[in-house]
């Protein structure tokens, strides 16, 4: 591995956050050539650095991001401050379920963040003056009064124009293959959709849910799609919930935010392990099979398909979690519209900032794994620590690519076990709740529900 130099021409594929901050944090440093390439001008609607908002919390079981986070709130409530929303966040968990929270409200609490702890649904119900029909029942947790959320894709377009005034280059185009020189040791460029190649110095894949199509990741990583819905609100409803804070709950995967200042609408959705979509790779030396977001072709003037519907198991979720903090009336309340929120998963859910094994001048960005948006404004720092080989050896190792894959239980989903989304859509669920990391594959025994 070989860092560029700072006249290297840099190639970035693709303008999510890992792409974004990423080209920035190489600007502000003083490399001199970064073209960022895209299929469309960011944000890019099919990706998951877009829609009206994302969550902001310190609140990890995991001190490294803890850490990370209160470094990015610093520039959330500064330069991203009109982005940013400090509503705070009421994190719930039934009562006997209660490690991922435990460990948590440990590292915020040594980080000296301000919480208010709820012993049961009902007393968190009557802080926030819930009125409904048993609200939160049955739950207990805390509300993390700093944290917020982000409107995300007004953010990024701000994090894309101050990368084009720092002097970065944009391309519109699909990339379909990464060119290698005739031992594989180093990347030359990259054949675009129109059949042109880009040729370039160092190139950074920061694709997001396409990475694994680019770059064979032997399991590193895997695409998988969340649920998201919406549903309106009136102006009276409107001015009854905007006082509330995100809530999440801890076992089914349910989020839901309070209602959008703009539009009024409530947007819910679920952090599980997801739905795969597995579809053929074709590259010019071989054909594979690798999980996707399904392909949207914007040079074609195609944008992402409008749904109003979701898998069953899904929808269910959705109007469950949204009736216990909403009520039954808003919760049974059509969508207005829903989408799969793509996400990239790495077995740890630990970020990816390495080089590829064998190839000295292509790096890799990604592995959101649901939970990198919040460092929009600083993730770009790690990502360039890495390239340089200047971050601690305690974080290198924890973003390394890695030989001994090692799988572990992320205690912060809830919900169905992972499926392909073609089983969700027809109603065919695995046999039974699973547990442990191993097991929350794939199954191959199903029932039609």
């Amino acid at each position: 591995m070989t860092p560029p130099s700072k006249d290297a021409r840099i190639l970035i594929v693709g303008a999510g956050e890992f792409g974004l901050s990423t080209a920035y944090f190489l600007l502000a440093t003083g490399y001199s050539s970064v073209t960022i390439l895209d299929r469309t001008t960011p944000p890019v609607p099919d990706g998951s650095s877009v829609d009206i908002s994302r969550i902001v919390r310190a609140d990890y079981d995991d001190i490294v991001y803890t850490n990370m986070v209160v470094e990015a709130l610093e520039l959330w409530k500064t330069e991203y401050k009109e982005f940013y929303y400090p509503c705070g966040l009421l994190s719930m968990t039934p009562r006997d379920n209660p490690k991922y929270l435990a460990d948590a409200l440990a590292n915020v609490s040594e980080m000296g963040l301000p919480i208010t702890q709820f012993n049961s649904g009902q007393d968190a119900a009557q802080y926030l003056k819930l009125a409904h029909d048993k609200p939160l029942d049955g739950l207990a947790g805390y509300l993390s009064h700093d944290a917020g959320w982000a409107y995300a894709s007004k953010a990024i377009e701000h994090l894309f124009r101050k990368c084009m005034e720092l002097g970065a280059i944009f391309i519109k185009s699909r990339v379909d293959e990464i060119l290698y020189s005739a031992d594989h040791s180093t990347v030359t460029g990259v054949k675009l959709d129109s059949n042109n190649v880009f040729i370039c110095d160092f190139a950074v894949i920061a694709a997001g849910a396409w990475t694994d199509t680019l770059v064979p990741s032997e399991s590193r990583m895997l695409a998988t799609g969340q649920p998201v819905a919406f549903i309106q609100l009136t102006e009276e409803e409107y001015s009854k919930y905007k006082h509330l804070p995100i809530y999440i709950n801890f076992v089914s995967g349910f989020y839901v935010f309070p209602p959008h200042p703009e539009s009024h609408v409530v947007k819910a959705a679920r952090h599980s392990y997801g739905y795969t979509n597995y579809q053929t790779v074709n590259k010019s030396s071989s054909s594979r099979e690798s999980s996707q977001p399904p392909e949207v072709a914007y040079s074609q003037g195609e944008t992402p398909p409008q749904r109003t519907t979701l898998p069953q198991d899904a929808e269910d979720c959705l109007r469950h979690g949204l009736a216990e903090y909403f009520g039954r009336d808003i919760a049974k309340r059509d969508f207005v519209k829903t989408r799969i929120c793509w996400y990239n998963d790495t077995p740890a859910k630990d970020f990816l900032f390495d080089y590829l094994p064998g190839v000295d001048n292509l790096f890799i960005a990604t592995g959101g794994s649901g939970h990198g948006f919040k460092f929009l404004p600083v993730i770009g720092k790690y990502s360039v620590g890495s390239i340089e080989r200047t971050l601690p050896a305690k974080l290198l190792d924890k973003f390394k690519w890695g030989s001994d894959i090692q799988r572990k239980e992320d205690l912060s989903r809830g919900g169905t076990p992972l499926m392909t989304l073609q089983d969700a859509e027809a109603g065919v669920y695995p046999v039974y709740p699973v547990t442990d990391a191993e097991s929350r594959q794939e199954s191959p025994n199903r029932y039609t529900n």
